[in-house]
């Protein structure tokens, strides 16, 4: 059974976050340096917990998650890794799927700050050189992922900094047509940072002690 499949019966899905934002919510999980067991990120896919009818619910769930997680990872080390088709910007009110799917990327992302820190003082200390241009890059991919992740509310933010906010309206559709580089760029970030961690696993096959 595939993601979309699984959301194609929506009693089985009201639990967790929109698919749109269960696949950003995997996307950036596996673009951590130091990827996380599924314990760590299926809680960021649940919206309200306990809701799991039973054991047998609960394992075809993690089946259906941790399948699309290895195909997301696949894509990843094979350098295909792109948006979903549907995560496209429209306007400012009319790009629910595209900010769900952003969203879901940053909570991975704020969720392992530490990793990703952990990961970055690793790298300065064995290849300070390459720390500047790192920095301004990684900072780049997450202003772009947190701009479409709220689009109003970054418009809002721009207009209380005091910036053009007409410029920035008429520049989100050429922005968001960087959006598959960026994420491309967001996950060579995270490799070259994953050189400096020691004992990297490429998958997992473990089962959660409790996946609800």
């Amino acid at each position: 059974m595939t993601l979309s499949q699984l959301y194609a019966n929506k009693e089985q899905v009201h639990f967790l976050h929109t698919q749109y934002f269960v696949e950003g919510a995997i996307t950036g999980a596996c673009a951590v340096p130091e990827i996380p067991l599924p314990d760590t990120w299926l809680p960021w896919v649940i919206k309200t917990h306990n809701k799991i009818r039973d054991n047998e619910q609960a394992q075809q769930l993690f089946d259906v998650l941790f399948s699309h997680f290895k195909h997301v990872l696949a894509e990843m080390k094979s350098a295909k890794m792109t948006l979903p088709n549907y995560a496209k910007f429209k306007d400012a009110n009319e790009s629910f799927e595209l900010e769900q799917y952003c969203k879901g990327l940053m909570l991975a992302h704020q969720s392992s700050e530490s990793v990703w820190r952990h990961a970055w003082q690793r790298m300065q200390k064995n290849e300070p050189e390459a720390a500047p241009k790192l920095a301004k890059d990684l900072k780049h991919c997450l202003i772009v992922f947190s701009t479409f992740a709220d689009i109003n509310a970054a418009i809002s933010q721009a207009k209380e900094r005091g910036d053009d906010i007409e410029k920035l309206k008429t520049s989100l559709p050429a922005i968001a047509e960087t959006l598959d580089a960026t994420l491309t760029q967001y996950v060579t970030i995270s490799g070259k940072l994953a050189q400096h961690l020691p004992n990297q696993f490429e998958t997992f096959e473990q089962t959660p002690q409790n996946a609800s």
